[in-house]
C-alpha cells in the first residue's frame, strides 16, 4: 500500500468542497466590503450642493453591496481559497491604511 499525496488526501478527505464552500463566502464578504465602500464613497461624493450626496451614497452602498457579493462569491468559486484569501488580505490590510487616499468621483 503505498502513501497518498497532500492532493489525493484533500480529494479522499472531502477538504475540497470545504475549501470551495470557504473561498464562495470568503469572496462574497470582500466583494461586499469592496464594492459597497468604494462605490459609497464615489456615490457621496457626487451629492453637489443640493445635499443629495447622503442618498446617492446610499444608493451605491446598496447596489455596490449587492454587486460586490455577487463578483465576490463568482471569483471565489472560480480561483478557490488561495487566491481568494489572498485577495481578501489585501482588502482589510488597504480598509485600516489611514494613509489610503479616498475614491473621488
Amino acid at each position: 500500500m503505498r502513501e497518498l499525496t497532500s492532493f489525493e488526501m484533500q480529494n479522499v478527505s472531502g477538504a475540497g468542497f470545504f475549501d470551495f464552500v470557504g473561498s464562495v463566502v470568503v469572496g462574497g464578504m470582500a466583494g461586499i466590503t469592496a464594492f459597497g465602500l468604494n462605490w459609497a464613497m464615489s456615490g457621496g461624493s457626487t451629492g453637489g450642493v443640493l445635499g443629495a450626496g447622503i442618498i446617492s451614497g446610499g444608493i451605491g452602498l446598496v447596489v455596490g453591496a449587492v454587486v460586490g457579493m455577487i463578483d465576490g462569491t463568482l471569483y471565489g468559486a472560480m480561483n478557490g481559497w488561495d487566491a481568494t484569501s489572498a485577495w481578501f488580505n489585501q482588502i482589510v490590510e488597504n480598509q485600516f491604511d489611514m494613509g489610503t487616499k479616498p475614491i473621488t468621483a
